[in-house]
């Protein structure tokens, strides 16, 4: 009030106040338009700042309040606008429709300003600072408002601080009647408006804590939404559990206990502790009790008094009177416990468990995301280290197969996994005559391919020393006997073949028999004796061992494979077995080496289907043409 008096002194000289009954002066007109001129703009200026304030959050029903409101005051001055000034004696026309208009206009407006008086959205995520600031300016404003309002409806109180007799709000009505209704209805908006907001700012400082930690703890849900997608790192994720309910809840301290996967241990670990040593959080309870408690039962646990409770009396620390044991829960399986503490006896209320339940809910999501993303991860990496070893696992066998006379050669290997522990190759050693070997590694996988490339590098170096069969297996099972596993064993077949004459001598290492057919479909299997290597490494290996000698007749072929070839089975549990081996390979003996390959794959293929072959499964096939012509190839 003081401040809009002071205004309307420096109006007082030098022309004093209006007075109905004479005639107003040029410079009372300048006066009023002028004194008009400033409260309009303070009108409008805090009708602005309010109008901002009301309309934070935006809704449907908000808008048409604040619509309804601005057509009320626009209502109003229409229905006063004939009466120009108060000097106007004279009733316009349809003075008692325009009097009803302004009645509605008013009373709408009074209404309209109540209920936009209250929208006080922007209070609530205000700090401490920032509501205190608020609260100053509300003030400042009262008792600006006030003192507007005052110099309407209260010309005694003006007064008191002006001497003369005449009322000086007459220079607003003197000059628009109508601006000066606005000004007093947008003034009384700024004056309740800003009531409302200090009193609720004053009403909401008490709960202050309570939101800003409501606050807090949401932010920590969502930045730990925000963490796994960042970070892979479990101990970056555990430092975030085990801090948030002691900076953003009613903790004072907190861990966190994980069931140790990889080593299989029943015992939890503590991966994390947040205020409290790691020695401390031992002492101050049964840690392997209480885990193993909530895991088991999935339920919170909550101890308000250590003292009295037998998991904790006996405690060594006294920091402890309050605790609360959370299982993490995933959707298959407990996976831990998030232990938070206070000093005091019956620290935790209801909804302090509440939030810390839904903060630790939110954290076993995420934990367990971040588990399966490291699975993810090394399955990946595994999956290409496996590719790698695939491509290199390839590189070992022949790249190309050799054009000799008189025969042709087919060859193929293909592991159930990625990589497997089958083998083949051949080695020409001149003066017509090619060594020859099929390998089968027991077991499948990484192992069996380690083996797989062992066995290459013996065959490699060892048959340029020692050629003949029996001296190439001797000393293929000391080397490899050395350095195979107790429950592995290499099966393999080797022999050396004499491309001119067509002479074969070969020894078997336990390996599933050789098959010979001729020209006219008959089938042998080849069983001579022999040890697998690694199965003894004494002097019984060489004298079990048999070399067999066979000579080829023009259009015989011989056909080397694992035992994946014929232990496949299809979806009735059938073996694919001899037999059908056998006929597939006499359907095709009068096509060349890679025609019968073919007819093999084919039949295991149409026998297994849909099913897949779960061992590794090679062929090797060698067909004797000989110098006969007539005989189909």
């Amino acid at each position: 009030m003081t401040i809009a008096s002071l205004i309307l002194l420096v109006f007082q000289i030098q022309g004093g106040f209006i007075d109905i009954n004479v005639p107003a002066t040029p410079i009372v007109y300048i006066k009023s338009a002028l004194l008009n001129m400033l409260f309009a703009t303070m009108g409008f200026v805090i009708f602005e700042l309010f109008s901002r304030l009301g309309r934070y959050r935006r809704t449907r029903r908000s808008e048409r309040d604040w619509r309804l409101l601005l057509l009320c005051i626009a209502i109003t001055y229409i229905a006063i606008s004939p009466y120009h000034h108060h000097f106007n004696t004279d009733a316009p026309p349809f003075a008692q429709s325009l009097i009803i208009l302004l009645g509605l206009g008013a009373l709408g407006s009074i209404i309209f300003i109540i209920l936009n008086s209250i929208r006080l959205a922007w209070i609530i995520r205000l700090s401490f600072r920032r509501k205190m600031i608020s609260i100053g300016l509300g003030v400042i404003l009262i008792c600006l408002t006030t003192s507007a309002l005052l110099l309407v409806f209260r010309p005694d109180v003006t007064q008191a601080f002006i001497t003369d007799s005449s009322y000086p709000i007459d220079y607003l009505q003197f000059y628009s009647l109508p601006l000066f209704s606005t000004f007093v209805l947008m003034m009384t908006y700024g004056f309740l408006y800003s009531v409302t907001s200090v009193l609720s700012l004053i009403f909401h400082l008490p709960t202050m804590g309570d939101y800003r930690r409501s606050a807090d703890e949401m932010a920590a849900i969502q930045g730990l939404s925000v963490l796994v997608r960042e970070v892979a790192d479990s101990k970056k994720l555990y430092h975030w559990i085990v801090s948030t309910p002691v900076d953003a809840g009613p903790g004072k301290v907190a861990w966190l206990t994980m069931n140790d996967f990889k080593s299989g241990s029943l015992h939890p670990r503590i991966v994390a502790s947040y205020k409290i040593e790691v020695s401390v959080a031992k002492e101050s309870c049964d840690i392997v009790t209480i885990h193993q408690e909530a895991t088991s039962s999935q339920q919170l646990i909550s101890i308000d008094n250590t003292a009295t409770d037998y998991r904790t009396k006996n405690s060594k620390s006294q920091k402890i009177m309050s605790l609360l044991a959370i299982p993490l829960v995933t959707t298959t399986e407990a996976i831990g416990t998030l232990f938070v503490a206070q000093e005091i006896p019956q620290a935790f209320e209801n909804d302090d468990i509440e939030s810390i339940g839904l903060f630790t809910s939110q954290a076993s999501l995420v934990l367990e995301n971040a588990r399966l993303l490291d699975a993810k991860i090394e399955q990946e990496r595994l999956a290409s280290e496996l590719s790698i070893a695939r491509e290199v696992q390839q590189r070992l066998l022949p790249q190309e197969i050799p054009t000799l006379p008189n025969l042709t050669i087919a060859a193929s290997s293909t592991p159930a996994l990625e990589v497997g522990g089958d083998y083949y190759d051949w080695l020409d050693l001149g003066n017509g005559k090619m060594a020859f070997i099929i390998a089968d590694v027991s077991g499948k996988g990484t192992s069996a391919a380690f083996y797989m490339a062992e066995m290459q590098g013996i065959f490699q170096g060892l048959t340029r020393i020692a050629p003949q069969p029996d001296a190439f297996m001797y000393h293929a099972n000391q080397a490899l006997g050395a350095s195979l596993e107790k429950n592995v064993f290499v099966t393999a077949i080797y022999g050396i073949l004499d491309y001119h004459s067509g002479h074969i001598s070969f020894a078997r290492a336990g390996h599933t028999p050789a098959i010979i057919i001729d020209v006219n479909g008959n089938a042998k299997l080849l069983r001579s004796s022999g040890l697998g290597f690694g199965l003894d490494r004494s002097k019984l290996f060489i004298d079990t061992l048999d070399v067999v000698h066979i000579r080829f007749s023009p259009g015989d072929l011989i056909v080397l494979y694992t035992d994946g070839a014929i232990e496949g089975r299809n979806s009735q549990g059938e073996e694919f077995g001899y037999d059908r081996l056998i006929d597939s390979i006499q359907s095709a003996r009068f096509e060349n080496a890679k025609g019968v390959h073919d007819a093999i794959c084919q039949a295991i293929d149409r026998f297994m289907n849909p099913e897949k072959n779960y061992d590794d499964c090679t062929l090797l096939i060698v067909k004797w043409r000989g110098n006969v012509t007539q005989i189909p190839t």
